[in-house]
């Protein structure tokens, strides 16, 4: 969910100028943005365990607010498929190197997972009132860990931890990312060939998600990897259409019109799908498509209208840059706040968990992430793009001399 390593490569590293630069800059900050909005929906989706929702999913024109969890992961499907393809196809797609990008990947979000993980279960061990397992914490971590956790959670609903329930978008979508990158690659000299392939693989996740919706349970659908993948793809769709839409040219006013008109939108998409069937049916469709849009034009303005350049504002991209720790961490804060404030006012845990979140978040994002981007942001990486193979071969050599010249020279 952020964009620190997996955004655009910079200017110094394309040869692209200063203004180039500040527009990709302008572009990242957008996306984090609608990220940001993203996040507040998806604490509020989960905001039942602290506060009374009688009230709300009685009120047709609040309800919306408080149930578009799913909407909202769709955004960050999207966004990843685009920033994964960005990665992806740095140094040109004929270039590409997945092996490298997805142990940059699993750096990039492993860190923040792993301290959660560990800190539950050192809580699990010393709160009375946690009621999981020590076997059920073993396989609920297990799989978490192995990014297997929603075909975990679809056959074992019962002892699986209920707070790490929101983890299944991450098993999602590292799944789709290996998928992809894995088309991406056997099509890597054929990059109009690469687009039949996705929108042929699109059709088929659509189809196979109406079929799915008609005949399963609709939890298994909401976490069932083939029925939720679809928006990463037209992620990477969004990213490797780009390249050959820019040689068309077109007009800044059509794209001007166009951004706006897809972020209207958003709204009456936002209410159609906060029904699980509705969302399910034509709402994520409608959905991915329109944020396809709506990036795509953001990227290729070289001014955005005033009332998309709004979701570009400092408090919203700073909520988009740290949506991962966010998302990571509210709901179990919540679950467990819950668990020890039942006599407390709705309004009073309400505002300490989320304040507690963000503390968490801050800290974790000192202590680990940003450890993690300095990890990422290393000029040993350079010595990785010609592939893991070459790179671990290489290293290994290398040590080996200095371990020789260390015996003979002691």
């Amino acid at each position: 969910m952020s964009s620190s390593t997996l955004g655009p490569a910079s200017p110094a590293h394309t040869g692209g100028t200063a203004t180039e630069g500040m527009n990709a800059s302008r572009r990242i900050a957008l996306i984090d943005g609608i990220r940001g909005v993203a996040i507040v929906l998806v604490v509020l989706s989960h905001g039942w365990v602290l506060w009374p929702i009688e009230r709300i999913d009685e009120t047709a024109w609040i309800r919306p607010l408080f149930r578009s969890g799913n909407f909202a992961v769709t955004v960050f499907l999207v966004a990843a498929g685009y920033l994964s393809y960005v990665s992806l196809a740095s140094r040109g797609i004929h270039h590409m190197r997945p092996g490298v990008t997805f142990v940059r990947r699993v750096l990039r979000v492993g860190p923040s997972l792993w301290l959660l993980l560990a800190a539950v279960l050192v809580v699990s061990t010393l709160d009375s009132t946690d009621e999981t397992t020590a076997s059920d914490n073993v396989d609920s971590v297990w799989h978490v860990l192995t990014y297997t956790w929603n075909w975990y959670v679809q056959g074992n609903l019962m002892t699986s931890r209920p707070d790490f329930g929101h983890l299944w978008y991450l098993s999602v979508d590292m799944q789709a990312f290996v998928i992809t990158a894995a088309v991406l690659y056997m099509m890597r000299r054929r990059p109009v060939g690469v687009l039949f392939v996705l929108g042929g693989l699109l059709l088929l996740l659509t189809w196979w998600r109406f079929h799915v919706t008609d005949t399963e349970f609709v939890f298994q659908v909401l976490v069932r990897t083939t029925a939720r993948m679809d928006p990463f793809v037209v992620g990477v769709m969004l990213g490797a259409t780009l390249p050959l839409v820019r040689r068309l040219d077109l007009p800044q006013r059509a794209l001007r019109w166009t951004s706006t008109a897809t972020l209207v939108a958003l709204v009456p998409l936002a209410y159609y799908c906060s029904r699980d069937e509705r969302f399910l049916g034509w709402g994520v469709t409608l959905l991915e498509l329109d944020l396809a849009l709506l990036f795509g034009a953001a990227v290729l303005l070289t001014r955005a209208p005033r009332a998309v350049g709004v979701l570009s504002v400092r408090p919203l991209a700073f909520l988009g840059r740290h949506s991962l720790l966010l998302y990571i961490w509210h709901y179990p804060v919540f679950t467990f706040l819950a668990r020890h404030t039942e006599d407390w006012a709705w309004f009073l845990r309400t505002a300490v968990a989320i304040l507690l979140t963000v503390l968490i978040s801050l800290a974790a994002h000192r202590m680990v992430e940003r450890r993690a981007t300095e990890l990422l942001s290393h000029p040993l990486w350079r010595e990785a793009d010609n592939g893991l193979v070459p790179f671990t071969r290489a290293r290994a050599t290398s040590i080996w001399s200095r371990t020789l010249q260390q015996v003979k020279h002691p």
